[in-house]
C-alpha cells in the first residue's frame, strides 16, 4: 500500500502558487517521462528532474500556437459539479467544465484521461484542439467500446486517434499524444476498464488538477444521466499519487492495491482485492445521534449509487439499513438493484430515478441516476460536526470491486457536503419510483423517440421489457 501522506501536504497561499506555477512545466517532464516507463514517482525524483528540465518546452512543440491561446489568468474552480438531464443549461455542465479546463492548458502542458466510454464529438474536438496547440494529451478507454466504433471518423476514438498521429513525430517523446486501450483492466487481471478521470498539470493559473466522477465522456452522460464530477486543485501530493496510478495503467499489467491520503483527501483505486469497501470505510464510522451540525442532532446520510448487486451490494445495503434503524436520517437514490437488495432496504427512504418514455422495446429513452457515491453530515469519524463526501466511478457490484475504478473521499468540507446533500434531496423529490414499483432500466439511447410523450411520462413496470439487465448481476 502506498501512503502519500508521507510526502507532506501541498503549500497553500499566493506565494506558494507562484512557486508551483514556475516549476510546473519542468516538473511535468519528469512526470510524463516516468509515466512512459516502469518506475513509481517519489518526491525526491520529481524535484531532481524538475531542476534538470528546462522551464518551458513550448517552443519545441510542433503545433504550438495554432489554436486560440489559453488565458493564463483562468482559474479552475475546485469542488463538485452536477448535471441535470431535465434542465436547460444544466445538462452539459460537467462537459463544459472539462472543455474550459482543456481550453486553457498551455503548449507543453499535459492532459491524462481514463474513461470507460468515449463517444462525444464535443469533447473529441476539444482534445484535438489541445493537441494541435502543443499539449500532450493521452487517453485510455475500454477496448471493446473502442473497437465497436470501427474506423468511422465521426466517432470519437478513430477521430482522435487519426488527429493525434499528426505532429507527434516532431515532438519529444514525453510530449506526444495518443489514445489507446488496455487488454481488460489496466491494473488488474479481470474486470473492466471503468474509471472516469482527467489529470492536468496546469490550466490557466491553476496547477495540479485532479478531476474524477461518475460520468463517461459521452453524450448520454451529459444529457440523459445524473452525474457528478469532483475537482481538486493545487494539491501536488494528490496529483503525484494519481500520476503513479497512471504510470501503472499505461503498463497494462497487474499491480497491488493503491490507497493513500493527502490532507483531507483519501484516494482508493480498484482493483481492491482484500481491502475494506470504500463505502463501508465511511459508513462504518457513522454514529446516528449527537450531531452538532444538523438541526435535530441526527446524522444525515445521503446515498446516490447507480447499481447495487451481489454480496457486495448486499453488505452495503445492510449497513445502510442498520444506520436507518439506529436513527440516522437516511435517503437513497439509485438506478438498479437486485431483488434481494431491495428486500434488505425495504422500509428505508429509497427511490429509483428512472424516467422512461416510449411504448415498445425499440422506442424509448430513459434518464436515470448514474452517480456512484454518498455524503455524511453529522457524527462521523469521531467528530460530532463531521462532513464526508465519497465520489466515485464505481458501482457497488462484484465487477466494480475487480475493475479499474477510482474513489475519492473528501472530509471536513462543509460546503461540498451540503451541496452533495442538496443534490441528492433534489433527485429524491423528482424521482418517480419507489422500491414497490421498481423497473429494470439503463439504456443510453441518445435519440429520443417519444410518440408524443412529455419528459415527465414513463411506462409502467410491466411494459418495460429489459429484464435481462438485472439478470446480468446474478
Amino acid at each position: 500500500m502506498i501512503v502519500a501522506s508521507a510526502w507532506g501536504i501541498a503549500s497553500k497561499g499566493r506565494a506558494a502558487r507562484k512557486r508551483v506555477a514556475a516549476a510546473a512545466l519542468g516538473l511535468l517532464l519528469a512526470l510524463t517521462a516516468l509515466a512512459g516507463g516502469h518506475g513509481l514517482l517519489v518526491p525526491a525524483q520529481a524535484a531532481a528532474s524538475a531542476q534538470a528540465a528546462p522551464a518551458d518546452r513550448s517552443a519545441q512543440v510542433v503545433g504550438a500556437g495554432r489554436a486560440a491561446k489559453p488565458n493564463p489568468a483562468y482559474v479552475v474552480t475546485p469542488g463538485i459539479t452536477f448535471n441535470h438531464p431535465f434542465r436547460d443549461g444544466q445538462r452539459g455542465k460537467i462537459h463544459r467544465k472539462i472543455a474550459k479546463t482543456l481550453k486553457n492548458v498551455p503548449a507543453g502542458g499535459q492532459v491524462r484521461v481514463i474513461t470507460w466510454n468515449f463517444d462525444s464529438p464535443y469533447l473529441a474536438h476539444r482534445f484535438i484542439a489541445a493537441h494541435e496547440r502543443g499539449v500532450s494529451v493521452q487517453i485510455i478507454m475500454s477496448r471493446g467500446l473502442a473497437r465497436s466504433q470501427g474506423n468511422n471518423l465521426a466517432r470519437s476514438y478513430p477521430m482522435v486517434r487519426r488527429a493525434f498521429e499528426r505532429g507527434n513525430d516532431d515532438r519529444p517523446k514525453e510530449l506526444q499524444s495518443w489514445i489507446r486501450t488496455c487488454k481488460q483492466t489496466c491494473r488488474g487481471r479481470k474486470g473492466s476498464m471503468h474509471s472516469k478521470l482527467m489529470l492536468v498539470n496546469r490550466s490557466g493559473a491553476t496547477n495540479w488538477i485532479v478531476m474524477q466522477g461518475s460520468g463517461n465522456l459521452t453524450g448520454a452522460a451529459a444529457v440523459q444521466q445524473f452525474n457528478d464530477w469532483t475537482t481538486v486543485t493545487e494539491n501536488q501530493p494528490l496529483y503525484d499519487g494519481w500520476m503513479q496510478m497512471w504510470d501503472q495503467a499505461v503498463q497494462d499489467r497487474n499491480f497491488p492495491p493503491m490507497r493513500f491520503t493527502t490532507g483531507n483527501v483519501t484516494t482508493m483505486f480498484a482493483p481492491h482485492k482484500g481491502e475494506i469497501d470504500p463505502a463501508l470505510s465511511v459508513l462504518n464510522k457513522v454514529q446516528c445521534t449527537g450531531a452538532t451540525n444538523t438541526p435535530d442532532g441526527r446524522t444525515k446520510v445521503r446515498v446516490a449509487n447507480a447499481v447495487w448487486g451481489e454480496a457486495r451490494g448486499a453488505r452495503i445495503a445492510r449497513k445502510v439499513r442498520e444506520l436507518d434503524r439506529a436513527g440516522c436520517d437516511v435517503e437513497i437514490v439509485f438506478m438498479m438493484m437486485q431483488r434481494r437488495i431491495r428486500h434488505i432496504l425495504r422500509g428505508t427512504r429509497a427511490k429509483q430515478m428512472v424516467y422512461i418514455i416510449g411504448a415498445t422495446a425499440d422506442k424509448f429513452k430513459d434518464r436515470y441516476v448514474h452517480m456512484k457515491g454518498l455524503a455524511v453530515q453529522g457524527n462521523v469519524d469521531g467528530r460530532p460536526d463531521g462532513n464526508v463526501v465519497l465520489s466515485s466511478s464505481e458501482n457497488w457490484t462484484r465487477l466494480g470491486w475487480h475493475s479499474d475504478e477510482e474513489n475519492i473521499i473528501i472530509r471536513d468540507d462543509p460546503a461540498l457536503t451540503q451541496k452533495y446533500m442538496d443534490h441528492v434531496d433534489l433527485i429524491y423529490r423528482e424521482a418517480p419510483r419507489k422500491l414497490s414499483n421498481y423497473v429494470n432500466s439503463a439504456d443510453p439511447d441518445p435519440t429520443p423517440r417519444t410518440r408524443g410523450h412529455s419528459d415527465t411520462e414513463y411506462l409502467g413496470p410491466k411494459e418495460y421489457p429489459f429484464h435481462e439487465l438485472e439478470a446480468e448481476l446474478s
